[in-house]
């Protein structure tokens, strides 16, 4: 056990070195490692709060300190510590309101979240016709076909207004299932209905018994051909029997590589509806009303000042008022804007911004190439490997758009659309490539390092 504490001790050491004095103090310290715990290191958040957040945002620090300093490359996994319940002020802050277990949809399967409904979601410009076309639906309002694709980016409230749907659905009197899933989940069923010789009962349960299907991710569908064909039959047979169809993704259905002809003319053959990032006036509505549902009251001053600083992902506007209330409620202080500067900082700094020919310089020295031969038309494995993954990371860790990037990399906007998914279905059938994901990750996590102790980098000019 020595060996172990004295091993968390270096990492603690290293991260109050990276980190900010008040972010070290308030998500590092308060860490206990776990006694037991062999090809992975194991350690106790004292709430949940404190769980999600280190999860988010430090846990990639973490793994780098272990393997710099004790050589380690373990994973990093978080539990919740095992303590006495904590005083009743602090549970009545942190519990209200209390929500009920979400229901499970009338179909066995993926649960539906509660929380998820149309009263809810925050409408502005940028959501409402995708709001107004999924209460259509839902009421059975006259309807473009019964099928609606609701598009937009990552946290806007794509999965919000679908299970809004399926709330609204499963508190009816359906005749049939609503059938709530992502297309991983249709491409995992049908694939063990074939091993299992099953087929007619999978055919059953998406046509026969199925009155609403709510399908999610539908871009993970890219290049599964007969699953795509085995999807046409099922959404042939629903439509002709009038039955709903909601379809959620960050693409369009023609911005989807390696999609059928068939299947993008059924996905489109409905309302296309986008989600576009909210508006300040809506972002501080989001707030104003998440905070009411958590039973925190919160100046207007204080939400307005989130709402400036963070105006891309409602998620992580949502994770900024839930730091806020975390810091507020742990360290017994008033929810005032010094605090909300601080958690801004935080959200800053962890990760801190890497810019497109950073992360490009990184993937370019891992595959000892220039970045002209990155930029190249070539398409060389090696080279069209590298660039798929700068492609990614730059998606990932920089807020520039589809059409940013293709300017960036030099390709139109189907090419990088068709770089991301190829790179998101490789890594999950290829160990060697989630090995390459996960090391480039620990090198730009090391990047955000010399960052955050404003060190200069210079951009990759060659090899």
């Amino acid at each position: 056990m020595q060996g172990l504490e004295a091993v968390w001790g270096n990492i603690k050491d290293t991260l109050k070195t990276q980190l900010s004095p008040s972010g070290y103090h308030l998500w590092i310290d308060p860490l206990q490692i776990q006694v037991d715990f062999a090809e992975e290191l194991v350690l106790a958040c004292p709430n949940p709060f404190a769980l999600r957040w280190v999860q988010a945002h430090y846990v990639s620090l973490i793994r780098q300190a272990l393997k710099n300093s004790a050589g380690l490359a373990l994973p990093v996994r978080l539990a919740l510590a095992q303590s006495a319940p904590p005083r009743p002020a602090l549970v009545a802050r942190i519990e209200q309101p209390r929500l009920l277990p979400p229901p499970v949809a009338k179909n066995g399967g993926r649960r539906l979240n509660q929380a998820f409904t149309f009263d809810q979601f925050v409408v502005g410009p940028g959501n409402r016709l995708a709001y107004q076309a999924c209460q259509a639906l839902a009421q059975d309002d006259t309807f473009y076909n019964r099928i609606l694709f609701v598009t937009g980016g990552t946290g806007l409230g794509k999965s919000h207004l679908s299970q809004a749907v399926g709330n609204h659905l499963c508190g009816a009197a359906m005749p049939g299932k609503v059938l709530y899933l992502t297309a991983e989940d249709f491409a995992n069923e049908m694939v063990t209905a074939l091993k299992s010789g099953q087929m007619d009962r999978f055919k059953q349960r998406f046509r026969g018994d199925c009155e609403a299907l709510l399908l999610e991710e539908v871009q993970f569908l890219s290049g599964k051909d007969k699953i795509q064909a085995e999807l046409c039959y099922t959404l042939d047979t629903l439509a002709g029997l009038g039955k709903r169809l909601i379809f959620t993704s960050a693409y369009l259905p023609v911005e989807i590589s390696q999609l059928s002809r068939q299947l993008r003319s059924r996905l489109s053959g409905g309302l296309i509806t986008p989600i576009d990032p909210p508006d300040f006036s809506t972002r501080v509505k989001i707030l104003t009303k998440k905070s009411t549902n958590r039973g925190i009251q919160v100046s207007v001053k204080v939400l307005e000042y989130l709402a400036e600083h963070i105006d891309q992902d409602v998620r992580r506007l949502e994770s900024s008022l839930d730091c806020l209330i975390a810091r507020g409620t742990l360290l017994m202080q008033p929810l005032s804007q010094r605090l909300a500067r601080e958690v801004l900082q935080d959200l800053k700094g962890t990760p801190p911004a890497l810019t497109v020919p950073e992360i490009q310089g990184i993937v370019c020295d891992y595959y000892q190439i220039s970045l002209k031969e990155m930029l190249d038309r070539s398409r060389r494995k090696r080279l069209v490997r590298a660039r798929q993954l700068a492609l990614y990371f730059s998606r990932l860790y920089t807020q520039k758009t589809l059409v940013d990037l293709g300017r960036l990399f030099q390709r139109s906007h189907a090419s990088v659309t068709h770089a991301l998914q190829t790179l998101e279905r490789d890594r999950r059938t290829q160990p060697r490539l989630a090995q390459e994901v996960q090391f480039l990750e620990e090198k730009l996590a090391a990047a955000q390092v010399r960052s955050r102790e404003g060190l200069t980098s210079t951009p990759h000019t060659g090899v």
